[in-house]
């Protein structure tokens, strides 16, 4: 098997995986979406590492090939992709860190209403009894 075909199945699997993922941002499903993303992104890294060594192996007159550009196209469709993963990811970013404010904020709003909460004693002793 050649370098060329060697990269060119390679693209087309990571290709596969990235189809593969799909975001629906909804918050049940959130966390599942999520350990698939950390799976894809860990089997991605290896292989990005062989592609990257396949293209170091390649002469001149493979890298001006059709089936070069071919990669490349495949490489192209797989970051059109990964764009649109980002900023889903942004988003989602987004509205946690929206929900972490909301949180925060109802916290002092429920300390200022409640200076002791039922976890808190009294900081003074009363000696005058």
């Amino acid at each position: 098997m050649t370098a060329l075909s060697q990269a060119q199945e390679i693209a087309d699997q990571i290709l596969a995986r990235a189809k593969k993922l799909v975001f629906t941002g909804d918050k049940e499903q959130e966390e599942t979406e999520l350990d698939a993303y950390m799976e894809f992104l860990d089997e991605h890294a290896s292989l990005i590492d062989e592609l990257t060594d396949l293209k170091l192996q390649l002469d001149e007159d493979e890298r001006s090939s059709a089936e070069f550009k071919k990669i490349i196209e495949t490489i192209e469709e797989i970051t059109a992709i990964y764009k649109k993963h980002v900023r889903l990811i942004e988003h989602l970013h987004k509205n946690a860190k929206a929900s972490y404010k909301e949180v925060k904020q109802g916290q002092r709003l429920n300390a200022g209403y409640n200076p002791l909460s039922t976890d808190e004693v009294s900081s003074k002793f009363d000696f005058k009894q």
